[in-house]
């Protein structure tokens, strides 16, 4: 699969912002923002994967034998 080309560069600051924004919605609903979950935003968000194959990844760590 082809790597995401990212739509517009975002500074660090932006993206950790976007990131505890995530995290902050997520707490509201009583979930918490797993170190997993961070770094496949963070590969999304960088462009090193596109959601399809992050989804596929889960899919098969979480698939029942």
């Amino acid at each position: 699969m082809k790597t995401q080309e990212p739509l517009k560069t975002i500074s660090h600051k932006q993206h950790q912002k976007m990131i505890r924004s995530v995290a902050g919605t997520m707490a509201i609903e009583g979930l918490t923002l797993s170190e997993a979950s961070r770094r496949n935003l963070d590969r999304y968000a960088n462009g090193q994967a596109n959601y399809q194959q992050i989804l596929a990844e889960l899919k098969a760590k979480y698939k029942r034998a």
